[in-house]
């Protein structure tokens, strides 16, 4: 038996609920990779509004592979190098395409990840894939240059009766 956060994570971008404008935004990016000015999306904002299900979703959508890395995971440039350029660089098998997830960047602190910040900067400036980023608070000085490379995307703070919507749906189905 899988846990709620599983069993009803959102399969499509119909399933996500009271992030319209930055769902339109993201898929927009991410359909367009090739043609937008900036190579990542940093989409941001307090835990639980569905920032890394959308990439899912979306990616299900358009029938792509998601390559996921949690930064937290690194503590320096060259593990970075080592994960995320490795995965710029395979080839999908399956899927029509790939994004490269690199997930809660917050987890990079600015003295302790020893370059880590800058080599996921150099990395976006050269990937062939769309890179998306997700941040509790992406406007910490550390990640000045982050941002000015990325397209930023906001998921805000669900309200009562979006929590509500989706929990009756749940229940519901129990």
């Amino acid at each position: 038996m899988h846990p709620f956060t599983h069993k009803y994570t959102a399969k499509s971008t119909k399933d996500i609920v009271g992030q319209d404008e930055a769902i339109i935004k993201l898929k927009r990016f991410i359909s367009n990779y090739s043609n937008e000015k900036k190579n990542s999306a940093l989409i941001y904002g307090p835990s639980g509004t569905g920032k890394t299900c959308s990439v899912y979703a979306i990616a299900n959508e358009l029938g792509y592979e998601v390559i996921e890395v949690n930064a937290s995971d690194f503590r320096n440039a060259e593990q970075i190098n080592q994960k995320v350029g490795n995965a710029m660089k395979q080839r999908s098998l399956f899927a029509s395409g790939k994004v490269i997830l690199v997930d809660e960047i917050d987890g990079l602190s600015g003295h302790q990840d020893r370059g880590g910040i800058q080599a996921i900067t150099k990395l976006i400036e050269i990937s062939t894939y769309p890179v998306i980023l997700t941040a509790t608070n992406p406007f910490d000085n550390k990640f000045s240059n982050l941002r000015s490379k990325s397209s930023m995307m906001e998921f805000r703070q669900l309200d009562y009766l979006s929590i509500f919507k989706i929990l009756k749906k749940i229940c519901e189905d129990e």
